[in-house]
């Protein structure tokens, strides 16, 4: 007979089963402060520039925006109780506040913030970066946490996607 799943809102017991994966060493805030020192030296180091200023300082309003995402999805995980370590044991199914207009939007805010950030780098080379981001978080994150989620909460998972995308 099989544990009981937690449901929608939640919580359950908190300890990790000797089966369940470890967490990799390096997680997404690496890669995106990584990604954040590159794109800041492709900025200082490259050239020519694409926009004559003010205009790079559009990128300001993604990196805002992408901020607010990522600081509001990691509270909502801090006032659900779940943890916020990618591949590690859920406790909740997140689906509302800015989880109802993405599945990941902690993972879409660094990449509107690197975005933002490649904007303000104002050279063509900068876009790279995020681009690189968004493939290395899809596969060694976000298609291994939805299966995960799917293994958790099930049929409640699984509705939930069928609701909301995955990024936008």
């Amino acid at each position: 007979m099989s544990a009981p799943r937690p449901t929608v809102g939640t919580v359950a017991d908190s300890r990790p089963s000797e089966d369940a994966p470890q967490p990799p060493k390096l997680l997404p805030p690496h890669y995106f402060i990584g990604s954040v020192l590159a794109t800041a030296l492709i900025g200082i180091l490259t050239s020519p520039r694409l926009l004559p200023m003010p205009w790079p300082l559009v990128g300001l309003v993604p990196m805002a925006v992408g901020f607010w995402l990522t600081l509001r999805g990691s509270r909502q995980f801090a006032e659900r109780g779940t943890n916020i370590i990618p591949l590690s044991h859920s406790t909740a199914l997140v689906t509302d506040g800015v989880f109802r207009i993405s599945r990941n939007p902690m993972y879409l805010g660094m990449l509107l913030f690197l975005a933002g950030a490649a904007c303000l780098a104002n050279v063509a080379w900068a876009w790279l970066v995020p681009a690189s981001f968004f493939g290395l978080i899809r596969q060694a994150f976000v298609v291994r946490e939805e299966a995960l989620m799917k293994t958790t909460f099930g049929a409640d998972y699984e509705a939930y996607c069928g609701r909301v995308r995955r990024w936008l």
